[in-house]
């Protein structure tokens, strides 16, 4: 029984190992058949990818440029912009927040206005 088993063991990587080989000559076999196909693949768009990439390199230094002069220039403006808005927005929050008082300052305004009208005068003198 020992015997079959190492018998098998010794058939089985033989088996493994002869597939192993045949798959390695059909995937040379396969290379060799499309590697001319992949060699003009690779020269011709590898080409037109340089030409590619060098117009886009020559466009992103321009814009690159470009963009920086113009955040240069619009920068300050939108920087004078955002302040000016700011304190837009700081004065309104005081005006909401100071809005619910008028009622109290128009009784003050009214309370003074009667004062002024009806309180002690003292007589003229001549």
């Amino acid at each position: 029984m020992r015997n079959r088993m190492i018998t098998f063991l010794f058939i089985a990587v033989a088996a493994v190992v002869l597939m192993g080989l045949v798959g390695l000559a059909i995937r040379a076999m396969f290379w060799l058949i499309f590697f001319p196909i992949s060699l003009v693949f690779r020269l011709v768009f590898g080409v037109i990818g340089m030409i590619f990439g060098l117009f886009g390199s020559i466009l992103g230094l321009v814009f690159g440029i470009g963009g920086s002069l113009l955040g240069l220039i619009i920068g300050p403006v939108i920087a004078l912009v955002v302040v000016v808005a700011v304190v837009g927005a700081l004065i309104a929050a005081v005006a909401a927040l100071l809005a619910p008082l008028v009622p109290v300052a128009l009784l003050a305004l009214l309370a003074w206005a009667v004062f002024r009208l009806f309180g002690n005068h003292r007589p003229a003198s001549v």
